[in-house]
């Protein structure tokens, strides 16, 4: 990920972010392993109360899976009843 370009290129290939796409890709990837709460992506992502409307966060994870582990092992990882989190690729 290049913040600064706010690009993102996964196995060489760039991948078409949009701007909430790419604002949640950076915080999952600065809180790697690390589980966050659909509560906690909300509020950092979206920075207003969407008034629980969480469901959101799982659109937009969507989003993501199709366009950066499309293909490819997965990054991205649902945490059933606590939230996301982002592991990096086994042998990276």
């Amino acid at each position: 990920m290049d913040e600064e370009a706010r690009e993102v290129t996964r196995g060489g290939e760039l991948v078409e972010l949009s701007p909430t796409e790419f604002e949640l890709l950076r915080f999952l990837m600065r809180n790697p392993r690390r589980v966050l709460s659909k509560a906690q992506i909300l509020d950092r992502v979206w920075s207003y109360d969407f008034g629980g409307q969480a469901h959101v966060v799982e659109l937009y994870i969507s989003y993501l899976r199709k366009k950066v582990d499309a293909g490819r092992e997965p990054m991205i990882h649902t945490v059933r009843g606590a939230g996301y989190v982002i592991k990096p690729v086994a042998g990276r």
